[in-house]
């Protein structure tokens, strides 16, 4: 008896939905002004949304927005926070947008995107203010800046530690500067994620103005990230200096994530596979391996039956996942064009 199954398996899960839309202007008698909120948050979204999936330039993607009626996108929406009076009205907007279309449209006017959610990573705000190290001290501007930031904010989930006693005895300052693999590793452990980034912002003041200067870190490799940002403020605007810091970091590592992805993408290689098996069991084993693995982009099964599958493997990194193959106990021979992959013992 053979079945046949469409089925896909996907690493990553996609984000449509932009969340935190804030509209404020003033009531205009006799108009529909919730359905004109609408419509600004749907271009406001709607260009936010493309500026977190794809790398391009701002006004590329302000005549893509101006080309099309951005409402034919939107597949729904959900309105917080509304207030309204004789004067004003303003309210947070969360518009859910159609991938498919968005894809078709991105097609049509050849640009690249991904809209892959990122993973989850813990952020060590470390500041150096006229070289005195400042992680978890009281003020740590650096740090409550991250803390007030929409948690809305682009395709990476970024987590802020809470600061409590734990967290100072797991990780100093000087050991975050250090790049402490043991005291990282033991904090990623702690708020259950397998990245943590350091961003590491030294500040300097000089007579009446603030000087700012960001460098990030890979806090478990060690990698120094290819994003440097300065600053020049006074004291009146440095808070909103620190937001602007902030805000073009995220939008660089926004552009980071996403252009890694898509060469990633552009890399990937489709194979066919016979998956052979003696029990149930092996095609458990076989089958989680596959998706578990960081080198599939997607598997989908196309037949099965009692003792073999016939399946397409799209992969990032070929060699890798041979590696991983071999790793865990499973066989990989091609033959005319075709992987006999098997569990042996």
């Amino acid at each position: 008896m053979t079945i046949n199954i469409q089925q896909s398996y996907a690493n990553d899960t996609l984000k449509s939905s932009v969340k935190g839309i804030f509209v404020d202007f003033e009531i205009k008698k006799n108009q529909d002004n919730r359905k004109s909120a609408l419509q600004k948050s749907y271009f406001i979204g709607f260009k936010r949304y493309l500026d977190w999936i794809t790398t391009a330039p701002e006004d590329i993607l302000e005549d893509i927005i101006q080309s099309i009626d951005v409402s034919s996108l939107v597949t729904s929406y959900s309105i917080e926070n509304e207030k309204f009076n004789e004067e004003r009205y303003s309210a947070l907007i969360t518009v859910n947008y159609d991938i498919e279309k968005i894809d078709k449209l991105l097609k049509e006017k050849k640009l690249k995107y991904f809209a892959g959610n990122g993973p989850k990573i813990l952020v060590l705000p470390l500041m150096s203010f006229n070289d005195q190290l400042i992680l978890w001290d009281d003020p740590n501007p650096w740090y409550e800046a991250w803390i007030e930031r929409p948690i809305d904010g682009n395709l990476t989930e970024f987590i802020i530690p809470e600061g409590d006693v734990d967290d100072l005895i797991t990780i100093s300052a000087e050991d975050t500067r250090e790049l402490s693999f043991s005291k990282i590793r033991n904090i990623a452990l702690k708020y259950n994620v397998k990245k943590v980034m350091v961003p590491f912002l030294t500040i300097v003041k000089k007579d009446e103005k603030y000087y700012l200067s960001l460098r990030c870190f890979d806090g478990l490799s060690k990698e120094l990230l290819n994003i440097e940002i300065t600053e020049e403020t006074n004291e009146g605007n440095f808070a909103l200096a620190l937001f602007e810091t902030l805000n073009s970091f995220t939008s660089f590592y926004d552009d980071y994530w996403v252009a890694d992805n898509i060469k990633k993408i552009e890399s990937q290689v489709l194979v066919k596979v016979n998956i052979i098996y003696d029990s149930f069991r092996d095609w458990t084993y076989i089958k989680k391996t596959i998706n578990n693995s960081k080198n599939v982009k997607s598997f989908k099964v196309l037949s099965l039956s009692t003792n073999e599958s016939f399946s397409e493997i799209k992969l990032i990194n070929t060699k890798q996942f041979i590696s991983e193959l071999e790793n865990n106990n499973i066989s990989m021979k091609k033959k005319n064009n075709v992987w006999n992959i098997k569990k042996y013992f």
